[in-house]
């Protein structure tokens, strides 16, 4: 019976990945794309109903409601010499009324989820059309930061409760001895939720089934250039379908806010991408059939936690989390060659993976300057260096399969908190390391170099264990098993005492690591200084070999085999490459790195979270070092001074009042959007290396060509 109630308690949850999932479809079918941030939109939507509601005296950030804020930040702070030019700083709050009615808070929501849709559509998506499907991928990616940035710059940083309204109410009386069961009371809400989303997908699917609005987008669907002589825009259309699909969305977030709050509501993608997966990305009522089912299923395992056979080291957030990523992998396993692929009229080219000649010249003048800032800049600065350090090793890994290999794998920043926390069980002995540690981590106490290697070893395994659908599927498939992939390893294994630890949940405690006898961690205990010098030395070392490591796999054999890979699959395999063997190597090693990454982060701490490791951080790394430049290892430098804590951004807040980290990822996602639209995703790297090439072509009195050559393996021979 504790199953049969859990299938009902999983309506809800359901309906809301039901209605995510078929606005989902209407995305791709009417654009081609599937938008990562069609959580964001959702939750963008929560935020703007619970301000307009918002009473005076009740909890919230607003005083009196009946404001919205429109979808961008004043890009004109008032701090320095600003605030003496009086300019006119670009609109955001727009106060409507006063306690507005119900349904003109409906109204206007729906209207603000419409307008963000047509902003996708036009400003992103559309010079994005016949890009490649990385940059459309990255693209949805900065959307979804950049509306996290937004919402947090506009809203606060509180999350939002709502009571909700009608019979989606959470102090609504619920339906008390549910189907027979004397101790079991049902939401009154469920049965609403699911009777909601099944209506309004019932009415999504008329429209497309029997209107000519309907069939014109299926007619682009198929054929662009078809629908075109027949008299439709594409485009047109295209945008008419983002409209009703972010307004889905927005009835998404605003119907079921009472039972979540809005920043949930941003990994809520991961389920409705397998709700509309179950619906092949062609059908709105597979989608809703598959969203009411996925939280029906994920319910039913959840309750089936309480029987005393369940073993211990499954936990309940893991079993809720994997239920959407084990949907997504047999879905895209047994049916990923027939999900639909639209009939664009043509594909823009890859960006350029350029090999280095002299790449230790270059890595020799990264380390000079990385140790000048370690031994002469205070303490702020030698922290900032050290953060720097670990997001560029971080990105090498992205350049490795993303940029070279060509696979869209979203997790590597996870892989890296797998290795941290690896390495934090098998280096504790059950004694506590510091004074301030909350928590004794039992473990076997191995010594620091063979737990560090137990950690990166557990992140290439895993790597590897993700990387076997990428032999099946490839593109924007494999991006939404990576994604799914990310937000269960952090329930089912991160956040997992059993496997990892006590304090896995909460505060992990980090080791004092030695090797061959010199401490290398970060904390000098004496001094109180939050980066000893010795670590930044043993940061700098690592990842300058790494660096080298990249630069050489690049040059040789291995990384032209990448690269043929990345060009076209069934021309390698015909030029004598093994296309799976080479696949998994490069997820193999791209893992290796991301582990590497997750060992500094281990002795930087002294204290670690799976926070720290949030798939929002791992999107972030993805954003910036496409913007670095995805292909060169000097994009992923540029990508690490960028990112979050970075020397750069860090250099920017200090300098700049007002200037905080929302500000910063707004502006990466909107430098994200701009760099794969202008530049083909080559970079500020590749951007500036032309530019100074031209310059000196110029200077000489001759022309530069930087058009690459197409060969099959032995391919983009240009220097850097």
């Amino acid at each position: 019976m504790e199953l049969i109630f859990g299938l009902f308690a999983g309506l809800a949850a359901g309906s809301v990945f039901a209605l995510l999932g078929a606005g989902l479809v209407i995305a791709y079918r009417g654009s081609g794309v599937i938008n990562f941030a069609h959580g964001s939109v959702a939750a963008y939507a929560a935020f703007t109903w619970d301000e307009l509601r918002d009473m005076p005296g009740e909890t919230g950030i607003g005083n009196e409601g009946g404001s919205i804020y429109l979808p961008w930040f004043d890009p004109i702070p008032e701090w320095g010499f600003l605030k003496a030019l009086h300019i006119n700083n670009l609109p955001v709050e727009i106060h409507i009324m006063t306690d507005p009615p119900a349904w003109l808070a409906m109204i206007i929501t729906l209207a603000m989820s419409a307008f963000i849709g047509l902003l996708m559509h036009f400003l992103v998506f559309r010079p994005l059309r016949n890009s490649p499907m990385l940059a459309k991928v990255v693209g949805s990616v900065g959307i979804m930061l950049y509306l996290q940035a937004v919402a947090l710059l506009n809203f606060g940083a509180a999350n939002r409760a709502d009571d909700g309204f009608w019979v989606f109410n959470s102090t609504s009386e619920p339906i008390a001895n549910f189907i027979g069961m004397d101790d079991k009371n049902l939401p009154r809400s469920t049965p609403y939720l699911a009777l909601s989303a099944i209506i309004i997908g019932a009415i999504a699917w008329a429209i497309y089934r029997y209107t000519r609005f309907g069939l014109a987008t299926r007619a682009a669907d198929e054929n662009e250039k078809g629908a075109t002589l027949l008299g439709y825009s594409p485009q047109f259309l295209a945008g008419l379908n983002w409209v009703i699909s972010s307004v889905l969305a927005g009835l998404a977030g605003v119907i079921f806010l009472h039972k979540t709050m809005p920043n949930q509501l941003n990994l809520y993608v991961v389920s409705a991408l397998a709700a509309a997966l179950v619906g092949g990305l062609t059908s709105i009522p597979g989608a809703i059939l598959g969203g009411l089912g996925l939280g029906a299923f994920a319910s039913m395992g959840v309750s089936a936690t309480s029987y005393s056979w369940w073993p211990e080291w499954l936990p309940v957030d893991g079993v809720r989390a994997f239920a959407p990523v084990l949907v997504v992998i047999l879905v895209l396993y047994f049916r990923g060659h027939k999900l639909p692929i639209r009939g664009t009229v043509g594909l823009g080219r890859q960006p350029r993976a350029p090999a280095t000649k002299h790449p230790m010249v270059g890595v020799g003048v990264g380390v000079v300057i990385a140790l000048v800032m370690s031994n002469i800049f205070i303490s702020k600065w030698e922290s900032t260096l050290t953060m720097t350090l670990v997001a560029i090793l971080a990105m090498l890994s992205l350049v490795v399969l993303l940029g070279f290999l060509g696979q869209i794998s979203l997790v590597q920043w996870t892989l890296a908190g797998v290795s941290s926390f690896v390495l934090i069980r098998l280096a504790s002995d059950g004694i506590k390391v510091r004074p301030m540690d909350f928590f004794v981590v039992w473990g076997p106490g191995l010594p620091d170099p063979i737990a560090a290697l137990g950690g990166v070893v557990a992140a290439v395994l895993l790597g590897l264990l993700i990387g076997i659908p990428a032999l099946r599927i490839r593109g924007v498939q494999l991006a939404v098993v990576t994604l799914a992939a990310i937000v269960a390893i952090e329930d089912l294994l991160m956040r997992n005492r059993p496997l990892m630890g006590t304090a896995a949940h909460t505060m992990n405690p980090t080791p004092k690591p030695k090797w061959f006898g010199q401490y290398v961690g970060a904390l000098d205990e004496q001094s109180n200084q939050t980066d000893y010098w010795k670590y930044t030395v043993f940061a700098i070392i690592v990842v300058a070999l790494a660096g080298i490591f990249v630069v050489n796999l690049r040059r040789g054999i291995i990384g032209r085999r990448f690269l043929a890979i990345r060009s076209n699959e069934r021309a390698a395999a015909a030029a004598g490459v093994n296309v799976a063997r080479t696949k998994m190597l490069g997820f193999g090693v791209s893992s290796f790195l991301a582990g590497l990454a997750g060992m500094l982060v281990a002795y930087k701490m002294p204290m670690v979270t799976s926070e720290f490791f949030s798939p929002f951080v791992g999107l972030a790394m993805i954003a910036f070092v496409y913007l670095g430049g995805i292909t060169t290892v000097w994009g992923a430098v540029l990508g690490g001074m960028l990112v979050g804590g970075g020397l750069l951004s860090e250099f920017g807040s200090l300098h700049f009042e007002g200037i905080t980290q929302a500000y910063i990822n707004a502006v990466g996602g909107i430098g994200l959007v701009v760099n794969a639209v202008l530049t083909s995703g080559e970079g500020i790297s590749l951007t500036i290396t032309n530019q100074a090439k031209a310059l000196v072509a110029t200077m000489r009195g001759t022309t530069q060509n930087h058009g690459e050559k197409e060969e099959l393996v032995s391919v983009e021979e240009e220097n850097v």
